[in-house]
């Protein structure tokens, strides 16, 4: 009798056990399908999201930004167009247009940036983006024009790390005009 019910226990014991070790491995599996498919996601870079962001709204790009915001990811796009300013946000992995909003341009002063540009044609700012990141290792978070001092220089931000460097370059002749390192911990 003793023998009966040990053998029920044990063929208990193994049923249980290998519907709980099914159960782990398909757990398993689904778990690391997620990760690779999360780890294979990669960025559509920012030259891409300025030609599709171009596409949906012509004009002259002034910033990119690489925003996460509620675990997604996108390039915020500012352009520049007549008489207004148009922000057009493009998923980072897919390309996808999320939105497009366009803002009255009333604080702008045309005239002066027209009067102080010097002839010849302007650069991308994803242009500017692969010179800058030439010259500093890292990934590129944000690009902003300035048509300060006249004349115009995107300011290219790239992080790596702790570390965050601005790499000037000017956006008529592509040459780097200035490099500022700034490490996390510093004030400045």
């Amino acid at each position: 009798m003793n023998k009966k019910i040990w053998s029920s226990m044990a063929a208990a014991a193994l049923i249980l056990g290998g519907a709980y070790g099914i159960g782990e491995v398909r757990g398993g599996t689904a778990e690391a399908a997620a990760a690779v498919q999360s780890q294979s996601k990669t960025l559509i870079g920012i030259s891409k999201a300025e030609q599709i962001a171009l596409k949906a709204a012509p004009g002259q790009v002034e910033n990119i930004d690489l925003e996460k915001k509620a675990g997604s990811m996108y390039y915020d796009i500012e352009i520049q167009q007549t008489k207004q300013e148009t922000e057009v946000r493009v998923d980072a992995y897919t390309g996808k247009v999320i939105s497009v909003r366009k803002d009255a341009d009333d604080d702008r002063d045309d005239n002066n940036t027209a009067a102080t540009a010097p002839s010849g044609k302007m650069i991308t700012a994803a242009r500017a983006a692969e010179v800058a990141a030439a010259s500093v290792k890292g990934t590129v978070a944000e690009i902003d024009l300035d048509r300060d001092h006249g004349g115009a220089v995107y300011e290219v931000e790239i992080r790596n790390g702790q570390v965050s460097t601005e790499v000037g370059v000017d956006a008529y002749t592509a040459k780097i005009v200035y490099t500022d390192v700034d490490s996390e911990g510093d004030d400045d």
